[in-house]
């Protein structure tokens, strides 16, 4: 097999008699426009010709990129085949088949599915989104791990369901914050647990090799352009295996690496591309906040409370307590609560006196779409000061909202909610427990 890194979390892997697209993303900004690309990607239109399948791991926009989804040929769109992960919803196949994909594969969970006579994957559902995908085809095995937060435990069951995993694609850096204030103690502990956690992954996977991947951006915003100050970069990747004794491939956009003899790989020169990219960071580009008005915020919001009261039971929601805002673009506080309904102007000057500190635009944007919270946290652009508690439940119950796992019994006890509960409960509450331990810190 060969691995060809275009950008981001976009690979391409040659197999036998398969050549498999991971979540393209080939141009624009994503999360609100709040990340690019960074480097740019390196994709050739001779690629179109050659690959017979498309992973998109999970529907946040780096991996389900709409505009690049668009942009690609008709005939490719017709001929290629869509792998997804299968749940609960049928959001996704809709929207393959609208962007004008015919052929589209659900992959059922954690289950080894042959797509051609010599290549088998495997997914894996991770969380309430995000998915793995495993390939499987001469004597090898390639864990594309993306997004996902794997733990040891996670890990045991690759082996169980693959019996060996030999190069895992894995996420080295940071790809948003939770938003504590004191940013400057977090972010050089997140950057670190992520390199801790990639050297875990590789050990309790038993692989031989690594490559750092989908972290390739930069934050491109003005209220979130802090957290480069923090970022890993494939030097630190490199620095951290040979430290620990272990094997990775370091790939700039392009680069391509042959499964059999990855140890022939030499990262110098991708190393000295990846140097010469940071050295150009003071130069790049950073947006302003656009601002809107605090009426549109407020219509938003109430959109997005009815709704979510249509969804959800008023126990669950009674987890939505009231929080401060202050929104300094706009300088003005709000108080408000998505399960009393409450969204009033506070007359305060004590511009300390908050919960969170978010722009106008993206609160616009968490309100308005039924991920625009997820965005929030990803896009990393607040801050949060006070009643952590409360907005950890704002996260977890929108993030239930987007997934389609509504919390009423009607929704609970529908067909296919049920399946997908019961397909899942092998490996849910391992992840669930880890996800609110992560959370909490």
């Amino acid at each position: 097999m060969k691995v060809t890194f275009i950008s981001q979390a976009s690979m391409i892997v040659e197999t036998e008699d398969c050549v498999i697209w991971s979540d393209p993303w080939l141009f624009g900004k994503a999360f609100n426009d709040s990340w690019a690309l960074f480097p740019e990607p390196n994709f050739s239109e001779d690629w179109y010709g050659k690959i017979t399948h498309l992973w998109i791991s999970h529907e946040h926009p780096d991996h389900f990129n709409i505009p690049t989804l668009k942009s690609l040929p008709k005939d490719f769109k017709e001929s290629v085949t869509v792998l997804f992960q299968k749940n609960n919803s049928d959001k996704m196949p809709k929207a393959f088949k609208m962007l004008g994909f015919k052929k589209v594969t659900l992959l059922k969970n954690r289950k080894v599915t042959s797509i051609s006579d010599k290549t088998k994957v495997h997914n894996c559902q991770v969380g309430q989104m995000d998915s793995s995908l495993a390939i499987i085809s001469e004597g090898k095995t390639l864990l594309n791990v993306n997004d996902c937060e794997i733990n040891s435990v996670d890990c045991k069951n690759y082996l169980k369901d693959l019996g060996k995993v030999d190069g895992v694609f894995n996420q080295f850096s940071m790809a948003g914050y939770n938003g504590q204030i004191d940013y400057d103690i977090h972010l050089p502990k997140s950057a670190e647990q992520i390199l801790n956690n990639m050297v875990a992954n590789h050990r309790d996977l038993k692989a031989s090799f690594s490559i750092p991947f989908a972290s390739n951006i930069y934050f491109c915003c003005e209220d979130n352009k802090h957290i480069n100050l923090y970022a890993n970069t494939p030097t630190d990747v490199e620095n951290k295996f040979k430290n620990e004794n272990l094997d990775c491939c370091i790939l700039y956009p392009g680069e391509t690496v042959d499964v059999d003899n990855y140890k022939k790989h030499d990262n110098t020169s991708s190393l000295e591309s990846f140097k010469k990219l940071y050295s150009k960071k003071d130069s790049l580009i950073y947006d302003s906040p656009e601002k809107v008005e605090i009426d549109l915020i407020k219509e938003a919001f109430t959109e997005r409370f009815i709704q979510l009261n249509s969804k959800f039971s008023k126990i669950v929601l009674k987890k939505l307590k009231p929080v401060i805002v202050y929104i300094p673009d706009l300088n003005k506080k709000v108080r408000l609560s998505l399960y009393s309904g409450i969204f009033e102007i506070i007359e305060d000057n004590n511009k300390d006196n908050f919960d969170l500190q978010i722009n106008s635009q993206p609160l616009f944007f968490s309100f308005k779409f039924t991920w625009g919270l997820q965005t929030l946290g990803v896009s990393a652009r607040y801050f949060i000061k006070n009643n952590h508690t409360t907005w950890r439940w704002y996260r977890i119950i929108t993030s239930l909202n987007n997934a389609e796992l509504y919390l009423k019994p009607k929704y609970i006890l529908s067909k296919s909610n049920l399946n997908f509960m019961k397909d899942r409960l092998g490996g849910s509450i391992n992840q669930l427990v880890y996800r609110l331990k992560i959370m909490k810190q």
